[in-house]
């Protein structure tokens, strides 16, 4: 497994959901990163408004082959990311307004479908790549 630096702005990600978090990681040689993306006092908005704010850096959330790729090796998902569930921009073909992406679930990673139109918490985090 590749290294894992987290970076908190404001206080502890899992006392309060008033702060960004960004967690830096490493997949079989691909640099990702995974974001939340709430602002001061926020307690969740859509899932189309955090990829929104996601697009602003990296290119925005992971698409279809990044998202394939970490499907390939979601078992190399280092373990600092067990709590959150963590969303891509690969749409769900036979619903547009759902994305793909990762929750831990007690024994291992699995591959999940995130409707846009619902309020995503502190929970939620949005995996880009790194440069």
């Amino acid at each position: 497994m590749g290294r894992t630096t987290i970076f908190h702005e404001g206080r502890s990600p899992m006392a309060t959901v008033h702060n960004r978090i960004r967690i830096r990681f490493e997949v079989s040689g691909r640099r990702f990163e995974a974001v939340r993306l709430l602002k001061k006092d926020e307690p969740g908005c859509t899932g189309d408004e955090i990829l929104r704010r996601a697009s602003a850096e990296n290119g925005g959330a992971i698409g279809d082959e990044d998202e394939a790729f970490l499907r390939k090796h979601r078992a190399e998902l280092p373990a600092k990311l067990r709590p959150y569930w963590l969303a891509t921009n690969r749409r769900d073909p036979d619903d547009s307004r759902c994305v793909s992406g990762f929750e831990w679930g007690g024994d291992g990673w699995y591959q999940d479908w995130y409707w846009l139109g619902y309020q995503w918490r502190d929970y939620g985090l949005v995996v880009r790549r790194c440069a």
